[in-house]
């Protein structure tokens, strides 16, 4: 992968950004869907990380423990991690019960300078 500086990580990230801003955030246990969510967008890249704009919390439809996360918009998948810390999608708990509430905490894209 090249070396990126702070300029062109920011306009990737913004990229990503832009092109994910009204995607359906799907948390999964395996290929069990737990929870949907809509985002709303992204603030501004810095540093070469975005962060999407307060997600609204949603009714889980499904119990499992959370493995992963994907955003889908218009036939496109990025797939995403999930934890409850020093992952791209952050949640206060892992463990989904049905008819729950699932929140996201928050979710952030970031793009490493190589």
């Amino acid at each position: 992968m090249p070396s990126l500086n702070s300029t062109a990580r920011d306009y990737m990230a913004d990229a990503v950004a832009s092109g994910w801003s009204t995607a359906t955030l799907t948390i999964l246990a395996g290929a069990t869907t737990l929870a949907t969510h809509t985002l709303t967008g992204f603030g501004a890249a810095s540093s070469g990380v975005v962060t999407a704009n307060a997600i609204a919390s949603s009714t889980i439809a499904a119990s499992g423990t959370a493995t992963s996360a994907t955003l889908t918009l218009s036939g496109r998948t990025l797939t995403l991690s999930i934890g409850t810390s020093g992952t791209e999608v952050v949640v206060s708990s892992t463990s989904y019960v049905a008819g729950g509430t699932s929140s996201i905490t928050s979710l952030t894209i970031t793009y490493p300078a190589s």
